[in-house]
């Protein structure tokens, strides 16, 4: 397990058990109904579906975790959708609607981790938490309100300079806690590491100090939003629930058939994309952040974005992203 989640282990002992919600047997007709009118809405707001290698391989991962929610039509009836938007986000809406966006998917390290983001979001599906806060009375409610995302982050404030109308709808700690419990159920029975959990918190924890570092803003601890379980209570709750499947921890292995696939991804608002280097012998942190198409914090973008200890040298043959200009 990365460094980063050392801490979250230290306090392993000391958190609570997770509640498992109660889930729905199918995806209701009204609730695919409310689904199908908002998601044009929201495509048109988050720039549309992102096509290629990358959407086809976040489909696959969608549908096969959804089969392990036990929704009766959960294979034909979920839509996951990569999103062409620069904002660090992942969300669902009724219906069986579960979106990422190719920024959120820039920052990860291996398939299991995208198993584990959608994994949350099928759960909020499966225990219909959007329904549960009496979010179907207006389908422009729905269209107006982003389900369960995994960051929690405020998008009107990430967001702002895309002129988008959306918001975040504050699930209850008990509801994100509920869809981390359930993710982790889903992505062990689908064959995944339960463990990559841990590790996506950790990765966007991290990403949300560096953007707070950068904008001189505060993380807040870091709590993503008021009604979200902060940082270190999520890492430390997933890291248990792993913990209780007995599955070994393989998270230290690098997925590099899922890394090449990353090359050419479009970053930040698109002039920018992810190129995968192959670490040769004399490659350092510091030699490689360099070649990162920003003018300042390269060493912690670079260390952020591969999940890596700044301070530990790099192995030859090891796969790394960097950012660079088109």
């Amino acid at each position: 397990m990365r460094s980063r989640l050392t801490f979250a282990a230290a306090l392993l002992l000391a958190s609570a058990p997770a509640t498992v919600a109660a889930q729905a047997r199918s995806v209701s007709a009204s609730d695919k109904a409310t689904g199908a009118q908002a998601h044009p809405q929201l495509m048109a707001q988050f720039g549309g579906a992102y096509r290629g290698e990358e959407a086809a391989t976040v489909e696959r991962v969608g549908r096969r975790v959804a089969l392990q929610s036990g929704l009766s039509n959960a294979g034909s009836d979920f839509t996951v959708t990569l999103l062409d938007s620069p904002v660090e986000n992942a969300f669902a809406i009724p219906g069986g609607y579960v979106y990422v966006t190719r920024q959120l998917l820039a920052l990860m390290n291996s398939e299991a981790e995208l198993a584990s983001v959608l994994g949350h979001e099928v759960g909020h599906v499966a225990a219909r938490h959007a329904s549960k806060r009496n979010t179907r009375a207006q389908v422009g409610n729905i269209a107006a309100s982003i389900l369960g995302s995994v960051t929690g982050s405020s998008l009107l404030g990430r967001a702002a300079g895309m002129g988008s109308q959306l918001y975040t709808l504050r699930f209850s700690r008990e509801q994100e806690f509920e869809a981390d419990n359930l993710g982790v159920s889903y992505i062990a029975r689908a064959g995944y590491t339960p463990h990559a959990l841990a590790d996506m918190l950790a990765g966007l924890n991290d990403s949300t100090r560096l953007q707070a570092a950068i904008t001189g803003k505060t993380a807040g601890g870091p709590t993503w939003m008021s009604s979200h379980p902060n940082g270190a209570e999520r890492m430390t709750r997933a890291a248990r629930l792993a913990a209780a499947t007995g599955r070994p921890d393989t998270t230290g292995t690098q997925d590099q058939r899922f890394l090449r696939m990353l090359d050419g991804l479009p970053y930040d608002d698109g002039r920018k994309v992810v190129r995968v280097h192959t670490v040769r012998a004399g490659d350092t942190v510091a030699r490689l952040a360099a070649r990162m198409a920003y003018g300042d914090r390269q060493v912690d973008r670079f260390s952020v974005l591969n999940a890596l200890d700044p301070r530990v040298a790099l192995r030859p043959g090891r796969l790394v992203k960097l950012i660079v200009a088109r």
